[in-house]
């Protein structure tokens, strides 16, 4: 009996494969709507050149409560997956009556397009450290200025082992490219945008936080605005002190425990936020407004002061 089957759960890798050509993205739980079944599906990527054709995968998933639910082995075959290309989203390797809470994953062995049988369980398992979640308006910005559909939540970030893209993705240096393979954006590009937004950030923040000044005729900015290719050290601490980690992993490397998808905020949530913040002393604000108008004020008492001196010339003279 064919039937839908939703999303119910999902969590990225917590770790990659050092080495390996193919790596171990995300695992996903889908509910069937007529039988309630849970469906665990393993998403893989091929990083290597080579175009693979089958691959052997050893599994174990666990319930909430960390028992053993199922471990076997399963194997992907007729594929025709090149570099950079994603797999085994749409086969369940495992369908369950109850909750799944966890599934640990193990590579076996490979299959290339000439029949070549490659192993992968001499290649170890390295754990990442958790992207740094960027702050909701940040984030919000970063998505209108590059475009696209994907939700880009995460600081891109350069690492040894390789690279965190803004919608989450890890791209190992084993495969070599600057292009995220599931959101479509440029690395670099996103770096430089991520950049010029907390440089405008910073600059907003420091002309609030100056008085107003008189730009006389001729007069020529001697630092003209820059191409930015990374982050600075000083926006990296800025960023740093906003983020925080997304989705921290409390398990082992060899357990990864399943996150259901974020949902966002009702609209009557997000209204009462709205009102919280509204009602709420803005310090920055008090501030600017006190400059703002502080000079006029000032002018009138001088106003007053020298109209009061006047008169009592002119009166007691």
């Amino acid at each position: 009996m064919e039937q839908n089957f939703d999303l119910i759960a999902q969590s990225r890798a917590n770790y990659y494969t050092k080495g390996s050509p193919v790596q171990f993205v995300r695992v996903e739980l889908l509910k069937g709507e007529e039988t309630g079944e849970i469906a665990v599906c393993l998403t893989f990527k091929n990083v290597a050149p080579e175009v693979i054709s089958g691959l052997a995968v050893n599994f174990r998933c666990k319930n909430p409560a960390g028992e053993v639910l199922c471990e076997a082995q399963y194997r992907y075959e007729g594929l025709y997956t090149a570099q950079g290309e994603l797999f085994g989203a749409d086969d369940a390797v495992y369908v369950s009556d109850g909750p799944v809470g966890s599934v640990d994953v193990e590579l076996s062995q490979m299959w290339l397009e000439d029949g070549t049988c490659v192993p992968l369980d001499q290649y170890k398992r390295v754990r990442l450290p958790a992207p740094k979640a960027l702050p909701q308006e940040l984030a919000r910005r970063l998505k209108q200025k590059v475009g696209g559909d994907a939700d880009l939540k995460v600081a891109p970030q350069m690492m040894e082992s390789g690279w965190y893209c803004a919608c989450g993705a890890f791209h190992p240096t084993e495969e070599g490219c600057v292009w995220c393979s599931e959101c479509g954006n440029d690395r670099i590009l996103l770096q430089n945008a991520l950049s010029n937004l907390l440089q405008q950030s910073h600059s907003q923040a420091a002309a609030a936080d100056e008085p107003t000044r008189v730009v006389t005729p001729g007069f020529r900015d001697e630092n003209p605005t820059r191409v930015v290719t990374d982050l600075t050290e000083e926006q990296r601490e800025a960023l740093a002190r906003k983020a925080a980690p997304a989705a921290a992993d409390e398990e082992d490397d060899s357990d990864m425990k399943i996150a259901p998808p974020r949902k966002a905020p009702a609209p009557q949530e997000v209204m009462e936020s709205d009102a919280e913040e509204d009602e709420a002393e803005d310090p920055d604000e008090t501030a600017r407004a006190i400059i703002r108008w502080a000079p006029p004020i000032t002018l009138v008492l001088c106003a007053i002061i020298a109209l009061v001196g006047y008169l009592w010339v002119k009166l007691f003279a």
